[in-house]
């Protein structure tokens, strides 16, 4: 009732502010709040070199007096009034209007860029041409009757020939006897013969050394600056039944869960793995693997990929990680570089966010993997999905090669580190 009487006296009437709300509106006025993302750094009233991150969408702050209450605090007020007054004004009472700077774009070489795309389906074929000649032939057993089989070599071509089509396997016959004519198949086999290939357990490490290899050239154009991810590739199968338990439709639609490490200058795939288990737990298999064949000083990666662990194993690798900290991250005196990093996220966010960014070439990555090659696959066994989702893995690639041969003059050349009797083969320059 006196509040009721209060505004009827006084229709401008407001509630007296809290403490904490006023200690906000101090700091506010005091300035030196800025926007780092969707979050803000706030100076902190007793110490002016420290700063407190706050999160407004969830009411969040790394203060101590919201770890202890879990309640609004005055950084977070602050940054309301921040909000509010659109600009920051300084202790004085001078106000100084927010200016937005454009963010600096990079031109594209679009002569390059049309050249690659109008060539890239001529190019591809030639260089994985090159590139399945490398493979080795297996020894056929002594004693075996019946008609020679297709070699290695020209099955995984037309395998991977086929995704590239996104076609079916009967489909894909004519660019199979396309690519006859041209001289880069030896004939076309029966399309049972790439369903076989596609099936087979040891086909997944053959594509995986394809793509390692198809990497390498790359090597030269990447700067040390690499990010890793994960996305899913649906598939075909669709079970449906009636859960007789719980009395309703049930329904599960399998999906391919693919893991990459890729460079961020090149977009190229440095390390694959295709496995349904958790993002966290791949950081190390994916590092290794890039690091057989490129120079890495930084990673990024998102909030999935934080844990001590991984940190550790960057660490031994000399890997600068610019990896998030989830909001349940404390100091732990028994890793020193969890510690260490935990305060360089905390205070040192302009430098962290800037090298942080880079992580989004990863996801240009994904876009880039399901735009051309599809966001499913057409194999119905396990297996077969894994090697198709790395066979477009393998072509992505391959149109990355493409598009440094017509931007950067790239002559790529595959299994300069093989045997004599791979080395030995001859080799396509390509040059635009």
């Amino acid at each position: 009732m006196l509040t009721n009487a209060a505004e009827n006296l006084a229709p401008n009437f407001q509630p007296l502010p809290t403490t904490r709300d006023e200690r906000g509106r101090q700091i506010a006025r005091q300035g030196g709040i800025k926007q780092v993302g969707s979050r803000y750094a706030v100076p902190s009233q007793s110490a002016t070199a420290s700063k407190y991150m706050v999160d407004i969408i969830d009411e969040r702050c790394t203060c101590p007096d919201w770890e202890l209450r879990r309640q609004a605090c005055k950084h977070v007020s602050a940054v309301y009034y921040f909000i509010a007054l659109g600009s920051e004004v300084a202790a004085d009472g001078n106000v100084t209007e927010t200016v937005t700077v454009k963010r600096k774009t990079v031109a594209r070489d679009w002569s390059a860029y049309n050249q690659a795309q109008t060539n890239e389906g001529q190019y591809v074929e030639r260089l994985l041409r090159e590139l399945c000649d490398g493979i080795e032939e297996p020894m056929r057993a002594a004693g075996c009757r019946g008609r020679k089989p297709l070699p290695l070599k020209d099955q995984a071509f037309a395998a991977v020939t086929k995704v590239y089509s996104g076609r079916s396997q009967r489909r894909a016959q004519s660019d199979l006897a396309d690519s006859v004519q041209s001289g880069n198949l030896s004939r076309v086999a029966h399309f049972n013969t790439i369903s076989n290939f596609l099936g087979e357990e040891s086909t997944t490490d053959l594509l995986i050394s394809l793509i390692e290899e198809s990497a390498k050239p790359l090597a030269s154009l990447e700067m040390g600056q690499f990010a890793i991810d994960s996305t899913g590739f649906s598939t075909v199968t669709y079970d449906r039944w009636f859960d007789q338990k719980h009395g309703k439709l049930a329904a599960r639609h399998p999906w391919v869960k693919l893991h990459v490490a890729v460079g961020t200058a090149t977009h190229v795939i440095s390390g694959v793995k295709v496995t349904p288990a958790a993002d966290c737990p791949q950081l190390p298999d994916l590092l290794k693997q890039t690091m057989q064949n490129f120079t890495v000083r930084e990673l990024s990666a998102d909030k999935a990929y934080s844990s001590k662990d991984n940190l550790d194993v960057m660490e031994s690798f000399g890997v600068e990680p610019f990896v998030p900290f989830k909001v349940n991250a404390q100091i732990d005196p028994k890793r020193p570089a969890w510690s260490r990093h935990l305060g360089e996220f905390l205070f040192n966010q302009d430098r962290f966010l800037l090298h942080y960014h880079r992580r989004s070439n990863v996801e240009s990555v994904m876009w880039m993997l399901k735009s051309k090659f599809g966001a499913a696959v057409r194999s119905k066994t396990t297996t077969a999905q894994v090697n198709e989702v790395l066979a477009k893995c393998l072509l992505h690639n391959l149109t990355c090669l493409v598009q440094a041969i017509f931007s950067a003059g790239l002559a790529p050349r595959f299994w300069q580190d093989a045997t004599p009797a791979a080395a030995s083969r001859p080799t396509l320059t390509l040059v635009p």
